[in-house]
């Protein structure tokens, strides 16, 4: 539930969950004292996630603001593609190059981490324009 609160926001459909939690709030208000209270909870519940969703929105939008962010993020991102080159020029064309494999099973995890970081910042980043632009 929480997952897709976050998405909606993210959309730009905060609009549609207002209508949604102030729902929430009129069934509880028309409720028996049980189901009252418990409409006033996921109310409650809901306007808390929102209000989360968009604290994060706004630091994420000033964290990649931040040029030093992302120099930083170099840091990590730049050997790991080109080591992710070499392995995969090696396995393709047989250069010999011997292109050994992260040490650990952590640094593995890390390396996947960083990629999957990539493409869901810069798929963000992209589905944002495009919703921008329209």
């Amino acid at each position: 539930m929480i997952g897709l609160l976050a998405f909606l926001l993210k959309l730009g459909l905060g609009g549609a969950i207002d209508k949604a939690v102030a729902l929430m709030q009129r069934k509880a208000e028309l409720g028996v004292d049980k189901e009252k209270l418990r409409n006033e909870l996921t109310a409650e519940y809901m306007r808390q996630v929102v209000e989360e969703t968009r604290i994060m929105a706004d630091f994420n939008k000033a964290k990649f603001s931040f040029p030093w962010f992302w120099m930083f993020a170099a840091l990590f991102v730049l050997p790991l593609g080109f080591w992710w080159s070499a392995v995969i020029l090696d396995g393709t064309f047989h250069f010999g190059w011997n292109v050994a494999n992260l040490p650990t099973p952590e640094m593995r995890q890390w390396a996947g981490d960083m990629i999957k970081w990539i493409f869901y910042v810069g798929g963000g980043v992209a589905g944002v324009k495009a919703v921008l632009k329209r």
